[in-house]
Parts: C-alpha cells; structure tokens; sequence
C-alpha cells in the first residue's frame, strides 16, 4: 500500500457539498489512525498502512486548513512534526483533542492547547458537559479573514495587534484567518461559515497556492464573466471587496489601501463599509469590525422583550402583569411553569 493507494481511498473534496463537513470526516479518521497507530503501533504491515493513511490524511487536509482559525497552521504544522517524529503518543492526544473541540465548539470559548504537556482539564473540552444557558450566555464567536501575502513575522504582528484591541467588554470574540491571494479569501468565505468578516490589505496576491480542481469549479461559478487575470496588482484589493460582495453579500469588508482617495472614489467595492487610506488603526478597525457584526446581530423586538421583562411590577392575580407568581407559588400546576419555561410568564 503506498501514498498514491491511499489518497484514492479518501473521498475528494469535489465529492462533498459542504467543505466543513469534508473537513469534520478527515479529523475525525485522522483521531482514529492516530489511536490505531497508539494501540497497534508503527511497526508491521498494519503499521505502515496506518502510517500511509495518516500521512494521506495530512496531505489532505493541508490544503484547506488555512481557511479555518483552529487549529491554526502553526498547531497544524507541529502535528505533522510529530507523525514525522514517530512521536505517536503525543500525535494521538493532540489529534484526539483537536477533534473533540470541532465536533464540541470548544475552541468557540476558549483556548485549547494542542500540546500534551500543557495543562488543561480535559473533562472540560466537552461543552455537552455545560448547562444550555452557560453555553448561551457566552460571547458569539466568529472569524475575520485577513487578506494579505505576509511572512510569519507580520502574521505575528497582525495577530498581536488585533488581540490587543479586544476589550472586556466587547459584545463578541473573534479569531483571525490570514490568507494570501484573492483566490484564497474566495474560498475561505465559501468553506469557512464562521467568517463573518473580511480586512484586505494592499499587499495580497492574485492566485493561490492550492492546486484543487475544486478551486476553478469554485471560480468558475462566480466569475464566469471575470477576467481577473488582466487586473493590475493595484486593483487586487478593490476587485477582491467586490467579488467578496458577490459570493457573499451579507460581509462587512474593509479594505486597506495606498492609494488615493480620488483613485478608489469611483470604483465598486461591493459592500466594503470603510476604507482605510494609507493607515493601520487597529483600534479603530477592531470598533469597526464589531460593529458590523452587531449590526447584523441585533433583534429589535427580542431586546424591547427582554428590557420590558426586566421591568418591576407589582403582584396581582392576571398572568399578564403577575410574572407568572400564580403559577410559580401554586400547588397544583408548578409542572405547567416547568414545563414552559419562567421566561413566558414574565
């Protein structure tokens, strides 16, 4: 059994309808292959055979994992490490931890440390654990695409920067993805559905580095009437704001940019809310980022019902102006009151 044998036995990505489940599959028989490779070990011809597929299994995920924040390529990169290492307990914990955060959502509320040497209560990682209204009460989660070919030193600094701008107070949490080329930031609003929001910077590319036939059938579809190869480098940003709008028009994009504002006044950035000339505020992106997505987030109806339940009122007989007290202090029908809910009666 060799590489090539094995990559043919994992279903292609082109065979999936959604990219987040074909992702969700590979963790998953990745977590498997890891804890075979623990329980049976490496060597053998069972061994190798798990060895083949798990190296397939990487191969296959490599190429889409950059469009996702967890586990990030850094973490992603230190479990290949280990496969190549031998270093299969580790691999095995790690994967298994990996996996249990996707499937969980865990990585939605907290950090999750990938190495096994790091603390952590791993009873924790199941949020099925936590009661609905622990797990309600929480800050949304969503991702922020950054458009930008960087090396890993200002991948760094764009990370630290934006986690300096987060505030206590802020009404939700998000995580960066960092991808190079227009084509990428394409496939990253198209697989990834946490990405709820989209920074281009001046310095990203056109094409990607993926080599997917999923990617030209992907940018077939949207841009059958595009002739994004004659673009100039300068109207990369601009182009990628308006493409971004017709895939998915419910983003927020910001583009930043060094060039004047009498060059960009004319053009169709799709729906980029603001643009940034020749700047780099990340408080002021942070704010701004925020709130676009709380634009999309607010329920004027829900949010009057819940400050109108929090009015005082005094008790009285009629369920509509008693808090559901004839309920709540009654004898016979407490079980009604549980059944529905306290939040019905307010």
């Amino acid at each position: 059994m060799n590489l090539q044998s094995a990559e043919k036995k994992l279903p292609s990505i082109g065979d999936y309808y959604s990219a987040t489940q074909l992702r969700a599959d590979r963790w998953s028989a990745l977590r498997e292959t890891a804890e075979s490779l623990r329980i049976h070990g490496i060597e053998g011809r069972r061994g190798k055979a798990l060895l083949t597929t798990a190296e397939a299994l990487f191969d296959a995920l490599e190429p889409i994992e950059i469009y996702w924040a967890f586990p990030g390529a850094q973490s992603f990169e230190h479990l290949r490490r280990l496969l190549d290492q031998r270093n299969i307990d580790d691999l095995s914990y790690s994967v298994r931890r990996v996996a249990r955060a996707l499937t969980s959502g865990a990585y939605r509320r907290r950090s999750i440390p990938i190495g096994g040497d790091e603390a952590d209560n791993e009873d924790y990682e199941d949020e099925s654990a936590l009661a609905p209204e622990d797990r309600a009460l929480g800050r949304p989660y969503f991702e922020v695409l950054i458009v930008d070919s960087v090396n890993e030193h200002q991948e760094r600094f764009l990370r630290n920067n934006l986690h300096r701008a987060r505030r206590a107070e802020d009404p939700f949490i998000y995580e960066p993805v960092i991808v190079p080329s227009l084509e990428d930031a394409l496939m990253g609003i198209l697989f990834n559905h946490n990405v709820q929001a989209v920074i281009v910077r001046p310095g990203l590319v056109l094409k990607s580095h993926n080599e997917l036939p999923i990617l030209k059938q992907f940018l077939n579809l949207i841009g059958d009437e595009e002739d994004v190869d004659a673009l100039q480098p300068s109207d990369y940003g601009p182009e990628a704001c308006r493409l971004i709008a017709k895939v998915r028009p419910e983003l927020d994009a910001y583009l930043i940019t060094d060039r004047s504002a009498e060059d960009i006044a004319g053009m169709d950035l799709g729906r980029c809310r603001r643009v940034f000339y020749n700047q780099e505020d990340f408080l002021e992106l942070h704010l701004n980022i925020l709130r676009g997505v709380n634009r999309r987030y607010k329920t004027p109806f829900f949010t009057a019902l819940k400050e109108y339940s929090r009015q005082p009122t005094g008790v009285f007989h009629a369920m509509p102006i008693s808090r559901g007290k004839s309920i709540s202090r009654s004898h016979w029908i407490q079980d009604m009151g549980a059944f529905y809910g306290p939040n019905i009666f307010l």
